[in-house]
């Protein structure tokens, strides 16, 4: 039988979807989530590799992008990072440091070059994705954190300013959906999804992979992944029948089975590794 997780306090209180790779490869990774009016957050984070670092950071599927611009002494050009299907190794320069922003595919759908779902599965310069005449602003080594996250809100402002959408039509309904899904830590199905929109599931898949780049079963999948990443990571020690009743899961075996699928090992083996990677 399906246990029903409990609902989230606020849609985003699983957001942004985690990466702890970063924050236990790096001492110095910091974030910053801020909240935009009407629209999805951002997680803005930073970070530096050592040279003595190999560069490779292990990344989990969350479903969203990620944009990296690195500064310092060996500046090169800001690349975004597609949505993954499982566990990858993002590999980047050592000796750099990096400002990075975390957002919802959709926030950049309707200016982007790149259709969101060839973006899928890997990375482009940011200049071949965006607009990015001004980017150099952002990677200026003298800039502090906080003034990098204010240089790339000024950014996204104008480009939404000066920039004419492709389109924007299902972007409200897809907002929406997602609140759901996120409350109900991806466990909707499609008809589900259509029932509350009010239309077709044809026009569902067609939103999603137009804005998100990735059909909604998929997309709820890896939510309720990120759910159970997040129990595994918390300090008070979650069993699995915690996280199976919570997540929403069926059971045991369908839990380490999805769970593997993401990340390529079970939650323990993989849980283990992350805290003793460095």
């Amino acid at each position: 039988m399906n246990h029903k997780p409990a609902a989230a306090a606020t849609a985003f209180e699983i957001f942004p979807p985690l990466q702890p790779g970063f924050a236990q490869h790096f001492d110095d990774y910091i974030e910053q989530p801020v909240h935009f009016p009407s629209s999805f957050p951002v997680l803005f984070y930073q970070f530096s590799i050592p040279m003595e670092h190999s560069g490779r950071c292990p990344v989990l599927p969350g479903g969203w992008l990620d944009i990296l611009f690195p500064y310092g002494s060996n500046v090169s050009i800001p690349r975004v990072y597609g949505s993954i299907s499982s566990r990858a190794d993002l590999i980047l320069q050592s000796g750099t440091t990096y400002f990075a922003a975390r957002m919802f595919p959709a926030s950049l759908a309707p200016f982007a070059f790149i259709p969101m779902k060839k973006l899928a599965n890997r990375s482009v310069p940011l200049h071949e994705f965006l607009p990015s005449d001004r980017c150099p602003k952002i990677q200026s080594g003298t800039l502090s954190f906080s003034s990098r996250i204010s240089a790339f809100q000024q950014e996204i402002n104008l480009l939404r300013s000066t920039s004419l959408p492709k389109t924007e039509k299902g972007a409200k309904e897809l907002m929406l959906a997602i609140e759901q899904i996120y409350i109900s830590r991806g466990n909707m199905n499609l008809i589900d999804l259509s029932e509350m929109l009010n239309c077709s599931t044809r026009h569902v898949r067609s939103v999603f992979e137009k804005f998100v780049g990735m059909p909604p079963k998929t997309f709820c999948q890896i939510t309720r992944f990120q759910s159970a990443v997040a129990k595994l990571l918390q300090p008070r020690n979650n069993t699995y029948v915690d996280i199976i009743s919570e997540s929403g899961y069926y059971d045991q075996a369908h839990f380490i089975r999805e769970f593997k699928k993401f990340s390529r090992e079970c939650p323990t083996s993989w849980l283990t590794h992350l805290l003793h990677q460095s």
